[in-house]
């Protein structure tokens, strides 16, 4: 679409929007009344969509379907499925009706299959009716998907007006594969910010995306349509990506559990095209959020059972090792090092209380903690090659621009940020200093960006070297302080106003070293969790401290474990959760029938 004027741009955007708000059926529409005490506009004003139960005032959903959406885990769910109390077709209305509520209020969905889904659902339940077997062990559960995600005949535009006109997806993501052979039903794709490079879910074709907790403040990003959608109950399990925090972001901002798995245990071939994929940098997972953490389990091992690396070659053949299987690195008392607020990028007090708070209970509760210096964290070098690492490929900018549309609020904001810190040149070299060719060339290397290949090659090898460096002084840390956990941080603060997440350092350390991170929530803020000041020391960033609108927001943790160790990573996020947040192995309450 090169060469497209604004106007032009405009009314392709409206007639892509046109489109999916058709596929809501006329009957699943909110009525006036249901959001006639909504302050407007929704964008900046305080509105708490999950206290102000706007589904059930709609009156949209039956009895049951408000109890299907509301009391069941993913557990309980898949169980009822089995035993056909319940059927897959009723389960997906349920959440077909709340995921189009959800899409009114919050503008989370980008791509709608609501029909397909529906169809889907009635044919795994005659085929348990007819077999007595389950198709597989998600059978009749409904599965949301980031947009990145390509569904054969749906299709994947990364909310960018370039990719318009590329028309419906050919193929399945490998993912997206494996999920239908497991029983699942899809039913919906959901939001992401323009570029998928910012923690606001915004994007020029399908617009921001609002926190149902308050619709003032990030949904997160990349992955934010799915924190959107999930933390409405419009969605009992969302798949998302993340290479700096896609998924932990929108987790820790909508109150969520979301796991980052090591890079290659879950599929991530057939993605929708984004970057040069012969530049490799930081590699991006895609993985689970829930309002339970055992839903993270149940999806792990439904797709690691499936094997999935012989349907995708880049993915890991390597099986997920059960309970009874891991090594006993969950005994109790856990060894847990706490992980330290960067001088670089200092830490809300909202953050600094909750961490606080939480490594009270757990030493209370028998656990040692261990504290970390920030010299041993590296949180700011990571992050600071890291970013080096992703503005080698300028793919994102150049489809931008080829689109003809102008950036948004976040990308503009993030580049700001970026500039704001002090780097330390002692640990990581400014590799922009290395370039061998002229400006010009950076235009002319198509896909690529900051230079001619030698010269983007080049600064990569700096770069990689300098991971390796970083991976092998954490494996002494590791080794040293005899961790079995890492906790900390997830972000500098909690969900804050849209356009000012800014930088993701604490999610992006664990990407950088190739960990597998878990983010927890911890409550809701409240006064006391407000309490403290804030300051940004020349050299340093962080979004700023608005604390009469965090009221309420969303707290959490972030658990990690070394490379590989996923199944210790949920196993310890469940002992943590335990003492944190009081919850069984189901994480929810025993549910009673109706």
């Amino acid at each position: 679409m090169a060469g497209v004027d604004s106007q032009a741009w405009k009314t392709r955007v409206a007639e892509k929007r046109r489109q999916r708000d058709d596929l809501i059926p006329k009957a699943w529409r909110l009525p006036s009344s249901a959001v006639q005490d909504l302050k407007q506009p929704l964008e900046t004003s305080r509105n708490n969509l999950i206290e102000l139960d706007i589904v059930r005032r709609s009156g949209l959903l039956t009895a049951r379907e408000l109890h299907i959406t509301e009391a069941y885990s993913v557990s309980q769910l898949l169980q009822a499925l089995r035993s056909e109390e319940l059927t897959s077709l009723e389960v997906t209305v349920a959440y077909c009706k709340r995921a189009a509520i959800a899409q009114q209020l919050t503008s989370c969905l980008t791509e709608i299959f609501f029909q397909e889904a529906q169809e889907r659902a009635r044919h795994l339940d005659n085929t348990l009716r007819e077999r007595g077997q389950p198709v597989g062990p998600l059978h009749g559960l409904p599965i949301s998907i980031k947009d990145s995600f390509q569904v054969r005949g749906v299709e994947a535009t990364l909310g960018f007006v370039d990719y318009l006109d590329h028309g419906p997806s050919q193929e399945n993501s490998c993912l997206v594969d494996v999920l239908l052979a497991q029983g699942a039903v899809l039913f919906c794709k959901t939001n992401i910010p323009q570029t998928l490079m910012t923690a606001d879910s915004d994007n020029n074709v399908f617009g921001r995306t609002l926190n149902p907790w308050n619709t003032s403040l990030t949904a997160g990003g990349s992955s934010g349509g799915e924190g959107a959608l999930v933390a409405f109950r419009g969605s009992p399990l969302g798949v998302g990506t993340d290479v700096a925090g896609s998924i932990r972001i929108p987790s820790l901002c909508c109150g969520l559990y979301g796991l980052k798995p090591t890079a290659s245990r879950v599929p991530y071939g057939k993605q929708a095209p984004l970057g040069d994929p012969g530049l490799h940098t930081v590699t991006a997972s895609a993985g689970p959020l829930s309002h339970d953490l055992n839903a993270l389990e149940i999806f792990m091992q439904a797709v690691l059972d499936a094997r999935p690396a012989l349907l995708d070659a880049t993915a890991l053949d390597i099986p997920w090792r059960h309970a009874s299987t891991i090594p006993p690195t969950t005994k109790q008392p856990l060894r847990l090092g706490l992980l330290a607020e960067d001088p670089l990028f200092p830490l809300h007090p909202t953050v600094r209380n909750t961490l606080a708070e939480a490594a009270d209970r757990l030493r209370r509760a028998g656990h040692e903690i261990v504290p970390l210096t920030s010299q041993e964290g590296l949180v700011a070098p990571s992050y600071d090659a890291a970013f080096q690492m992703f503005g080698l490929d300028r793919t994102a900018m150049n489809t931008v621009a080829r689109g003809g549309e102008p950036f948004v609020g976040s990308i503009v904001a993030s580049r700001g940020v970026m500039r704001e810190v002090q780097w330390d040149r002692t640990v990581v070299p400014d590799t922009r200093t290395m370039r061998k060719k002229k400006e010009e060339e950076e235009e002319e290397g198509g896909n690529g960006g900051g230079g001619g290949t030698e010269d983007r090659l080049g600064r990569l090898a700096v770069l990689h070297v300098k991971r390796a460096e970083m991976q092998e002084a954490w494996r002494r840390v590791w080794v040293g302080r005899r961790l079995d956990a890492v906790v900390g941080p997830g972000a500098q603060s909690t969900a804050v106003e849209h356009d000012q997440y800014g930088a993701a350092p604490y999610t992006g350390l664990w990407n950088f070293l190739d960990y597998p991170a878990c983010v927890l929530p911890f409550g809701r803020a409240t006064k006391a969790h407000l309490s403290g000041t804030f300051e940004k020391k020349a050299g340093s960033t962080g979004p700023a401290y608005n604390l009469d609108n965090l009221q309420g927001a969303p707290l959490s943790i972030q658990i990690s474990t070394t490379r590989m160790r996923d199944e210790e990573c949920l196993a310890i996020a469940k002992v943590i959760d335990e003492c944190l947040n009081g919850r069984g192995q189901n994480g929810s309450v025993k549910v009673a029938k109706i």
